[in-house]
């Protein structure tokens, strides 16, 4: 049975545990991409190296593990993006009505971060801005959003992408 058919699918993750022998690298409570696979065969972890417009960027080949025990450790998170709200959503300071239009990012110990669309007036352009500054919400809270599909216009060659490299 190949080893990637065991491990959870590659994604988003929370860790709860740090990794072991690199627990600088990958403390407890950190955002990660996990890949059930790579060239050598093992699965990898990969820490977020920098954000840009509320995504977080993965590069490199990612840190090698042989500890299956500490996958399983890992919670799975949402994929950052748009959603909209299923119903009202409640957060200190504020509300945010069913339909928002919201984008889902992460903070680097794996927190959710809710960043409202908003139209401004001034602008003369058709198009919608995300502020760099977000509310941050419960985990629990996750459960109100609905994946939201959003055409991205294809990028030049040598352009910048969001996820993994």
């Amino acid at each position: 049975m190949a080893l990637k058919n065991i491990l959870p699918a590659c994604g988003l993750y929370r860790t709860t545990k740090p990794l072991p022998e690199h627990e600088t690298e990958v403390p407890t409570a950190s955002l990660v991409y996990f890949h059930n696979h790579s060239d050598s065969g093992l699965p990898v972890v990969i820490a977020p190296e920098h954000n840009i417009m509320n995504r977080w960027h993965f590069h490199g080949a990612g840190i090698p593990f042989r500890g299956l025990s500490w996958a399983d450790s890992l919670v799975k998170l949402p994929n950052e993006g748009f959603y909209s709200l299923r119903k009202g959503l409640e957060f200190e300071g504020g509300s945010w009505p069913k339909g928002t239009l919201v984008q889902l990012g992460y903070t680097k110990s794996g927190d959710p971060i809710l960043f409202i669309a908003q139209q401004r007036a001034t602008m003369e352009e058709n198009d919608l801005f995300f502020s760099d500054r977000g509310v941050g919400i419960t985990r629990d809270q996750l459960a109100v959003l609905e994946a939201l599909g959003v055409y991205q216009e294809p990028v030049a060659e040598g352009g910048h992408t969001t996820g993994t490299h």
